[in-house]
């Protein structure tokens, strides 16, 4: 599995089918309003649904919108709105669904650079893997596109999964190698 498709984000942006759950989780997460608090708060939007950004969320106009023609396949579905949150806040990422197939995505919000670092780190926080064809190609520069806090993470993350998938190889080879010593010895079994 390659993992990126391409797909057109007007699309995904006219909402036409497409559900960005990472914006709509960062609109809900939003609670300041512009707003005398002693009016009656009932007719009030917050901030985010007014105007499009929230100085005290530090959300922007642009926040959680996918501006990259590429989608990054999800496995699992349904994700906790906290981990959402936590991929648009600390990610150039965002979470969307095709509501036609139920799949999930992660996009970017953000381009011109190498985000690999900002994509497995998001697959990190919902998925605690990294799919394989992106594992050997996250940028390696500490600090590059994320914290120190999330790039040392990510590292720890990225050389845990690693040294499983070693392992995996190696038990696999093991069991190639046994494959390969059974025939050789039937094949020898029949010369005699």
């Amino acid at each position: 599995m390659g993992y990126s498709i391409s797909q057109d984000m007007e699309k995904v942006n006219s909402g036409e089918g497409w559900d960005n759950h990472g914006r709509r989780i960062l609109e809900d997460s939003c609670g300041h309003t512009g707003y005398d608090k002693s009016e009656k708060p009932e007719n009030k939007s917050t901030n985010v649904i007014y105007s499009g950004y929230c100085e005290n969320c530090d959300i922007s106009e642009d926040s959680a919108i996918p501006i990259m023609n590429y989608i990054y396949p999800l496995e699992l579905k349904n994700f906790e709105d906290s981990k959402i949150l936590k991929v648009v806040k600390e990610t150039n990422c965002t979470i969307i669904e095709n509501t036609e197939t139920g799949e999930w995505f992660l996009t970017l919000c953000g381009g011109g650079m190498d985000l690999s670092q900002d994509i497995a780190f998001a697959f990190q926080i919902l998925e605690t893997w990294i799919p394989q064809d992106l594992l050997g190609s996250v940028c390696k520069q500490a600090n590059f596109s994320l914290g120190s806090k999330n790039y040392k993470s990510l590292a720890r993350g990225i050389i845990k999964q690693i040294k499983m998938e070693a392992n995996r190889h190696k038990q696999n080879a093991k069991e190639w190698k046994e494959s390969l010593k059974n025939l050789r010895e039937k094949e020898k079994a029949k010369e005699e």
